[in-house]
């Protein structure tokens, strides 16, 4: 539940600090004085959007802090942990709005994102303000009505997210069926280009090797030339074979060179060239013997580049590029040839998501058929109550279309009324007026209100446009639910603030060309002076003295 909050700056307010106890707590105070600054406040350090107006004219910033207890709620206990936020089982949320437009959160002492100080909202307080009855005019809001007392928040949560895996599976398949039917055209070309390339086997080493024997080919007469020129002159040359000058030079110098020992050296070196020559003539008669003219296979390497030349033109690369190529025109060809098996494999999967979503879809309208008619019973009990003895309720459930399932399942909800006998049910907005509207609403949130989880509720004038003995059976009904929630009401109706346990005084002051607001706790007496006036406006007599003291005596004996 709440325990305190505190306020800084915000507004007209300057400086307030409030404890709050379990049970009902009623704020009062005259027209304008400032009430439902209390609820702007709570809704700021709950996470609403701020803006730099906000901020007390002339202070750098103002400062909202809230605490809240965590003994008796699980689900903020647990929260909390899963964010490593829990410190000492308490909850402790600030927030700040700076006047230059900036905010910050914080919860037990770290910073935060507005998000998670929502999510403390959702586990923490529920806020009714004076205008929620025209809310429940939508679709949407009388099937959350419907679905909070169902206990269908669950699974909506698990629908929601297997809606969101259909849609985007759905979503897949269709872009994947659109691109099958325009790639039949890119799957025949692929298919020419891959086998026209696939008869040359081209790998990065076979388009090297080819040029490489065109290369060869084109010169082999010059080739052979000079190899047969390079032995002659080296071997079989009569008169000036390189070999026999060198090998004179080497007898000359061995017979020498115990004379000149410089000469050892040389004739090493002559010895080393003597037998690297020996080596090279072996191998270009090897080769003179391997190598012989072909012109036919000239013609065959000349034209197989020809052909390349012409692939490569048309792939717009050079020659040894197409192996790359190759293997692209490959690559794209087997991703569309299984681009069916995708197909099929992605149809089994929205099989399977529908059915999921359907299952779910079903389990939610099963819930909601046996919650709708209990439920229009309890309003329908509740707004008797409250001046409608001739109303009723009925909560209607229409299963719609599986083509046309939302993420909130594949039923209407419609919450239909009766206000006068004989008359047929009728939608809201048509049957009932402005008044038995806000009387409707104020019923379903009392009614419902035991169903929610949230420790604390807060009434932000609900009751504007009752009064009598109507606002005296919703003093009591908000009573009730204050034995098991904490209640927070703001009114301006006597009967409303005397069924409170504690009531606080909302006053507004001028002073020093300045506005301040001060809410005091009222003891007994004060109670029965402030609910006095609330009866009797301002000028107080002894019979509303009176009047207010024997409502707060009979609120005490019950």
């Amino acid at each position: 539940m709440l325990i305190s909050l505190s306020v800084k700056n915000l507004a007209v307010v300057e400086d307030l600090a409030l404890q709050f106890q379990s049970g009902m707590t009623s704020l009062t105070g005259e027209t304008g004085a400032g009430k439902s600054m209390l609820v702007d406040a709570l809704s700021l350090v709950l996470g609403d959007r701020a803006d730099s107006n906000m901020v007390r004219q002339g202070c750098e910033r103002a400062e909202i802090e809230a605490n809240f207890e965590t003994t008796n709620n699980p689900a903020l206990t647990d929260w909390l942990k899963a964010q490593e936020l829990d410190d000492d089982a308490q909850c402790h949320l600030r927030r700040t709005i700076s006047s230059d437009g900036r905010s910050r959160g914080y919860i037990n002492g770290r910073q935060v994102v507005l998000n998670q100080l929502k999510a403390v909202s959702e586990c923490c307080i529920d806020i009714h303000g004076q205008h929620a009855h025209q809310s429940l005019l939508r679709p949407d809001t009388q099937r959350q009505l419907i679905d909070t007392v169902a206990g269908n928040r669950e699974l909506l949560a698990k629908l929601k997210s297997a809606f969101k895996q259909m849609q985007e599976c759905a979503s897949t398949l269709e872009k994947l069926k659109q691109d099958n039917e325009q790639q039949q055209a890119r799957l025949e070309l692929l298919s020419y280009q891959v086998k026209e390339l696939e008869v040359f086997s081209l790998t990065e080493q076979s388009v090297n090797q080819l040029l490489q024997d065109q290369q060869q080919l084109a010169h082999s007469a010059d080739l052979l030339h000079a190899a047969e020129a390079a032995i002659h002159r080296i071997f079989d040359n009569e008169e000036i074979a390189a070999y026999d000058i060198l090998s004179s030079a080497l007898v000359e110098l061995e017979k020498l060179q115990d004379i000149e020992p410089h000469f050892a050296s040389i004739v090493e070196t002559l010895n080393a060239a003597l037998i690297n020559l020996d080596e090279s003539g072996s191998e270009l008669r090897h080769y003179l013997d391997k190598t012989e003219l072909d012109p036919e296979r000239l013609e065959e390497v000349e034209q197989q580049i020809s052909q390349l030349h012409d692939l490569a033109r048309k792939h717009h690369c050079e020659i040894a590029d197409l192996p790359a190529v190759y293997d692209s025109l490959q690559n794209e060809l087997d991703t569309i040839s299984h681009a069916g098996q995708t197909l099929t494999e992605l149809e089994q999967q929205l099989t399977q998501h529908q059915k999921q979503c359907l299952d779910l879809a079903m389990q939610i309208r099963e819930r909601r058929l046996k919650a709708a008619a209990p439920l229009a019973e309890q309003i329908t009990a509740s707004i008797r109550e409250l001046a409608m003895p001739a109303g009723r309720i009925e909560i209607e459930v229409t299963p719609t279309s599986h083509e046309t399932m939302t993420e909130t399942g594949c039923d209407q909800v419609r919450l239909l009324v009766t206000t006068n006998p004989g008359q047929a049910a009728g939608e809201l907005g048509k049957i009932a007026s402005g008044g038995e509207l806000a009387r409707i609403s104020l019923a379903i949130q009392v009614v419902t209100a035991g169903q929610r989880s949230v420790p604390t509720l807060i009434f932000d004038e609900v009751d504007v446009g009752i009064g009598g003995g109507v606002a005296e059976v919703v003093g009591r009904h908000l009573r009730t639910l204050a034995a098991s929630q904490q209640v927070i009401c703001i009114t301006h109706l006597a009967q409303v603030a005397a069924q409170a346990h504690q009531q606080l005084q909302v006053s507004k002051h001028h002073r020093d060309n300045s506005t301040h607001i001060q809410i005091q706790a009222l003891d007994r007496q004060q109670r029965i002076e402030e609910i006095a006036r609330m009866l009797g406006g301002m000028q107080l007599t002894e019979k509303t003295r009176l009047h207010a003291e024997e409502m707060l005596g009979f609120v005490e004996l019950s």
